[in-house]
């Protein structure tokens, strides 16, 4: 279960640091929305496919999962907060 909690930590950094990145160079594109779009359904696809392979069937491993994304999304919302640019 510690794996799946360690996992989910992962997940959840690589979802979000996406997330930033995909926000940051959609500036760039004549059509943002198509990239964020396709970018989006790829994190997502990423982010399932890692739940499912850290679960494993059990329920309790797929909730430490979810726990790790979540505990890194306020983590990551408090860095950001707390940035001093």
């Amino acid at each position: 279960m510690i794996i799946a909690f360690i996992g989910g930590i992962l997940l959840g950094f690589l979802f979000f640091y996406s997330l930033n990145c995909e926000i940051n160079k959609s500036k760039k594109f004549k059509n943002p929305s198509l990239f964020i779009f396709i970018t989006s359904i790829v994190r997502i696809l990423i982010l399932l496919g890692g739940f499912y392979y850290l679960s494993q069937n059990s329920g309790y491993r797929f909730f430490a999962a979810l726990v790790g994304v979540i505990l890194s999304r306020v983590y990551i919302v408090y860095f950001y907060k707390n940035d001093k640019y």
